[in-house]
């Protein structure tokens, strides 16, 4: 069963909601997330004990067995990048122990929900990162759906979308390239080179979808952005090809999976700062992920924060393009 939500976010916490997670709960995350990850569990008093990511973004197993114990109620798995986790592993480790299994999917978007194997309790998506028609754009999918599903749409406002929300993806889906010459005329570039310098806005009120977006969601073709998105991922990573500077992340995305982005690693900070300056300058969304929770960064995150970067499938690279690397 799937409920919509304005945000991500905001779907994880209704998932948690739903599997009556509460005050001093404990749950097992990845070291190596989006600190507006953390909002929710921070919203409902819940208690994160961190497990280690892998360089290649699967979950380190023998860690998280290390780390469970008697008070962990749910364990969370991310789909980096729209790669997908073994879950059958993940599913037996939970079953065995007795907890709950949430999958993280806002990294990219299935064209095949309905077909998923039903193995985790709750799965959460964020298609408004995918489909630019979109005001607002968070899925909460139920697995196996056992409880009174109430809590999840109860009490909670539809979002009202702004003006400004009107605007921007008005630009977004028809002016994308003059939109951020636009932006590269008038701003400076976020220091996206720096550790925790770009922040995330916060989200003060749950709401679900609006109307627009939920109408929009149900009549998008998703093949279609499949396909556009999926041959922009392609023409990036032969674009990152071209320098042995660059290192594409060794992992195949699913048939059904639209990409988000492109994740690659670069070592050297100046070539990482210079492929950086060329998308901005360029109209191009190319960044560092993410904002990492003050309590999650050390030695392994920053290593891995400080050579990654993520290319946006948006938008592809003109045959022209070429970096001075």
């Amino acid at each position: 069963m799937k409920f919509y939500y304005s945000h991500g976010r905001t779907a994880f916490k209704y998932g948690l909601k739903y599997l009556n997670l509460k005050m001093n709960d404990r749950i097992l995350m990845p070291n190596y997330i989006c600190d507006i990850l953390l909002d929710p569990l921070k919203d409902l008093e819940i208690n994160p004990i961190f497990y280690k990511v892998n360089k290649d973004f699967t979950c380190d197993f023998k860690n998280i067995k290390k780390k469970w114990n008697k008070s962990v109620k749910a364990l969370l798995i991310i789909n980096y990048f729209g790669y997908e986790e073994d879950k059958e592993k993940y599913f037996n480790f939970c079953k065995k122990r007795k907890i709950y299994l949430i999958e993280d999917s806002c990294h990219s978007f299935s064209t095949k929900l309905t077909n998923k194997k039903k193995i985790s309790d709750v799965i959460f998506y964020s298609p408004k990162k995918l489909i630019p028609e979109l005001y607002t754009g968070g899925l909460l999918k139920i697995n196996n759906l056992k409880k009174d599903s109430n809590i999840l749409k109860k009490k909670i406002n539809i979002f009202n979308v702004s003006y400004y929300e009107l605007i921007n993806t008005f630009l977004e889906k028809n002016l994308l390239s003059f939109k951020r010459h636009v932006k590269f005329l008038i701003f400076k570039m976020p220091t996206f080179h720096k550790l925790n310098s770009i922040k995330n806005i916060k989200i003060s009120n749950d709401y679900l979808m609006d109307k627009s977006s939920l109408k929009k969601l149900h009549k998008i073709d998703l093949n279609k952005i499949l396909r556009i998105r999926k041959k922009n991922y392609i023409l990036w990573t032969k674009f990152c090809l071209k320098s042995n500077l660059i290192t594409p992340i060794n992992r195949k995305i699913n048939k059904n999976t639209i990409p988000w982005l492109l994740p690659v690693y670069i070592n050297n900070p100046i070539v990482r700062k210079k492929i950086m300056n060329f998308g901005w300058k360029n109209g191009y969304s190319i960044i560092s992920w993410p904002r990492l929770p003050k309590t999650v960064v050390n030695k392994h995150t920053k290593k891995i924060w400080n050579s990654l970067v993520c290319f946006n499938t948006d938008k592809a690279p003109d045959k022209k393009d070429n970096v001075n690397f």
